[in-house]
């Protein structure tokens, strides 16, 4: 057991399911005379999905009563699972966003710095061996002794600890058995119907020793490769540079950046259960020579280089939308800007009463036929190299189709070409776009 973790003047919260495990952590730190009971909150969940799980909270219940320990329960309801099915629609993940989001509040609640989880040497194990049969890329393999959860509803985060990651399940059975300690037990466990538990059932004819060697041999190799990625992002910015990325030889070293790009910009969920391949193939596609690639992630995000650079969006960013403004002086918006009206003193762009009504848009489709430097724009886009994102932020046309004014980017490159010399002086009509 791993006491050096806790602090004698931090309070704490044990998630207490009833199980051997949990019921075996909070015994044992009942019966620790160097930590203050009253610095520790038991968190229990009823999440009504088997018929025996009051069961398990009359356990729970009745440890906390004799022993004067502060319980706090949730019962999950329907109009939980409504919330939290926006997450996710599996079961397990979602009970998970529900047990850690009511530990965090709790944690708010009564000022406690962290929540100890029941995690043992057998689930450690577990962990890698479910790890291993992804071949995801993982930060940790195996579970690491302190970890951080972040709400998605809630938007904070929560320290978890696990203090008895070298105790096996055979110790705790025995213990609980010697001490007659009550403990209930999960049916589904016994049903072996999720994957965790088809492994928990199989890893008894394993060599536990063997695999703590082998994971350590894992993390070795990961501890090497987070090393050279934290130096590949001190020297590029925090950034993926298609140059220095293209001279690194180790496919590995490649894809471990990957995983670090989307953890740093806090998108690392997007890939948290996707396969090794899933990055294998962001690798290659980053290899390739061609200069625009778009990877869907999911229904909601987009992986996007273009030319030298490398950005995860939301998929809206890429998103054609067209708006007309019309001269009745209202104000317009497209996506995240707005268009109003200015003075002479302070404008973006100005024109002419006959240019109305205006278009501002990224459809391509409807840029085809604007001139620059005697180029079509689409053209000129794939001369001058212009990045997918600024293709597809704003221009602004006027009702003959010429450009008015542009996103910055472009604007910078093509307002000498734009003829604004026949705008007529007393007519001019000016315009802030921010």
């Amino acid at each position: 057991m791993r006491y050096d973790l806790l602090k004698n003047d931090s309070k704490y919260i044990i998630a207490v399911s009833g199980g051997p495990d949990s019921i075996f952590l909070l015994d044992n730190i009942y019966n620790n005379n160097d930590l203050n009971i009253n610095n520790f909150i038991v968190c229990f969940v009823n999440y009504q999905k088997r018929e025996d799980s009051y069961y398990d909270q009359q356990i729970v219940e009745q440890y906390c009563q004799t022993r004067k320990i502060k319980l706090v329960v949730k019962t999950v309801t329907p109009a939980d699972y409504g919330q939290y099915q926006k997450l996710s629609h599996n079961f397990q993940a979602l009970a998970r966003y529900l047990r850690y989001d009511f530990f965090l509040e709790v944690a708010r609640q009564y000022d406690c710095c962290a929540v100890l989880i029941a995690h043992n040497l057998t689930d450690n194990i577990e962990t890698f061996l479910l790890q291993k049969q992804r071949n995801g890329m993982v930060e940790y393999y195996g579970l690491s002794v302190e970890s951080t959860y972040f709400s998605k509803i809630l938007q904070d985060q929560l320290t978890i600890k696990r203090i008895m990651l070298d105790v096996s399940r055979k110790f705790i059975l025995e213990y609980l058995s010697n001490n007659k300690i009550n403990y209930a037990i999960d049916s589904t466990n016994i049903l072996a119907i999720y994957h965790r538990n088809i492994i928990r059932q199989e890893i008894q004819d394993l060599n536990i020793m063997d695999l703590l060697a082998e994971m350590q041999t894992y993390n070795s190799k990961n501890d090497e490769l987070k090393d050279l990625t934290a130096k590949y992002f001190f020297e590029n910015d925090g950034t993926i540079n298609i140059k220095t990325w293209q001279a690194i030889k180790d496919p590995n070293l490649k894809q471990m950046i990957l995983f670090n790009y989307f953890k740093e910009a806090g998108l690392a969920f997007l890939i948290a259960n996707k396969k090794r391949k899933f990055l294998v193939e962001l690798r290659e596609e980053l290899e390739s020579q061609k200069p625009n690639i778009i990877v869907a992630i999911n229904k909601e995000y987009y992986f996007v280089k273009s030319y030298q650079i490398v950005k995860i969006i939301k998929q809206t960013e890429l998103e054609i939308v067209s708006t007309i403004i019309n001269d009745d002086g209202t104000e317009t918006f497209w996506k995240n800007y707005q268009i109003s009206k200015g003075t002479e003193q302070k404008y973006s762009f100005k024109i002419n009463p006959n240019q109305y009504p205006l278009l501002i848009t990224n459809d391509v489709e409807k840029l085809r036929t604007v001139i620059i430097k005697n180029k079509k724009l689409n053209r000129w886009f794939i001369d001058e190299k212009i990045d997918l994102f600024t293709r597809y932020d704003y221009y602004i046309l006027d009702q003959a189709n010429n450009l008015v004014y542009a996103n910055q980017k472009v604007w910078q490159k093509v307002k000498e070409f734009i003829n604004n010399s026949d705008l007529e002086k007393d007519k001019k009509i000016y315009f802030m776009i921010k």
